[in-house]
């Protein structure tokens, strides 16, 4: 994206060269991000410049646009010395909400000026260049904090489906040993029968996690992926899933497909470790521009504080599925109804045309 953008500035200001540096966060210099006509060794040598350095410090220093003198230099044009269309250069400052976060470069021929006009957007061109770079900086930091979220929540799993499992072994093993030296055979076969049921136990849940963390979505689309869904869940879990789908177009982006998958899967895997219940439902049903997706189960039902904020260190898996809603677009509910149990409610803003999923 900066490449194109940097050579339709090139090509506008009528220059022979460009590039564009970042502050690097850490060392607070000047990293080289993308360039148009400098060659190899000039992109090898002024991949990393000091921020002080000549016409860029003195243009993020001053906000403003500097072009190269014998007084404020540029490292660049001095090793390009002798190369045709390297004989002038300017730096223009790229700013986010009156921050400096770099500097673009130009390089001309001293015939090569650039037109009144394009010099008099050179400044909104860095604007432009510097709001797209802090974009991509939040996008970065976003996906760093969803990863991070997401392994908290891995953890939990684990922790869930392992760690209990292991510190009930590692105490029947020790009552195990001491009826080992005291000859007590019965109550050694019993430890070991004991350990032998937590392990397949173990063995068990870790699969379940496995394959709640593998399980794509269907190529066919979100209904014949639920479906599939709960083909197979009273299977695995014991406990009763009735599907329905009410809707004959869903009318939901890819994304919002895999998102919904992904919360009711989510929902599913909380019915299954939390609720103690004995049938749950999922429907999809229309509503007016949007699409509702109900999670229901006839279980314990949520405590207040977890069912509106998804509060407490062990409700990852709700908070994170606030996230994806909020990604698709649209909001999820979770409530105890009259009647017992859990109820979620997924609202997903559907688009003005589609295909029948």
């Amino acid at each position: 994206m900066l490449g194109g953008f940097l050579a339709l500035v090139v090509q506008l200001a009528r220059a022979s060269a460009g590039a564009i540096r970042v502050v690097d966060a850490e060392s607070g210099d000047l990293r080289l991000l993308a360039s148009i006509g400098l060659t190899p060794e000039l992109r090898e040598c002024d991949s990393l410049m000091p921020a002080s350095c000549g016409i860029c410090g003195a243009a993020i220093r001053g906000h403003d646009t500097r072009r190269a003198t014998r007084t404020i230099g540029c490292d660049v044009r001095a090793r390009a010395a002798g190369r045709a269309g390297m004989e002038c250069a300017i730096a223009v400052p790229l700013d986010y909400q009156g921050r400096p976060i770099g500097v673009l470069n130009l390089f001309f021929a001293p015939d090569q000026e650039p037109p009144e006009c394009v010099s008099q957007l050179l400044m909104p061109f860095g604007q432009l260049i510097g709001l797209a770079l802090e974009n991509e900086k939040l996008a970065r930091d976003n996906l760093h904090a969803r990863v991070v979220l997401e392994r908290q929540h891995l953890a939990t799993e684990i922790h869930d489906a392992v760690a209990q499992s292991l510190t009930f072994a590692r105490m029947r093993l020790a009552t195990l040993e001491q009826a080992l030296h005291a000859a007590d055979g019965k109550t050694a076969l019993a430890c070991v029968a004991d350990i032998g049921d937590e392990l397949r136990n173990a063995h068990s849940r870790v699969r379940e996690v496995i394959t709640h963390f593998r399980a794509g979505m269907d190529a066919r689309g979100l209904i014949a992926s639920l479906r599939e869904v709960a083909e197979k869940f009273h299977a695995r879990t014991g406990i009763e899933l009735q599907f329905e789908n009410h809707v004959t177009e869903l009318r939901l982006t890819p994304q919002q497909e895999a998102q919904a998958f992904n919360i009711v899967q989510e929902a599913l895997a909380n019915v299954r470790r939390h609720s103690g219940a004995r049938r749950a439902r999922v429907a999809i049903h229309p509503c007016q521009d949007a699409l509702e997706i109900t999670i229901e189960d006839d279980g314990c039902g949520l405590q207040p504080l977890v069912a509106e904020f998804g509060a407490g260190d062990d409700h990852h898996g709700l908070r994170m599925m606030r996230e994806r809603a909020e990604r698709a677009g649209g909001w999820i509910r979770f409530d105890n109804p009259l009647t017992g149990g859990t109820r979620v409610r997924l609202v997903l803003p559907t688009v003005a045309s589609g295909g029948t999923r």
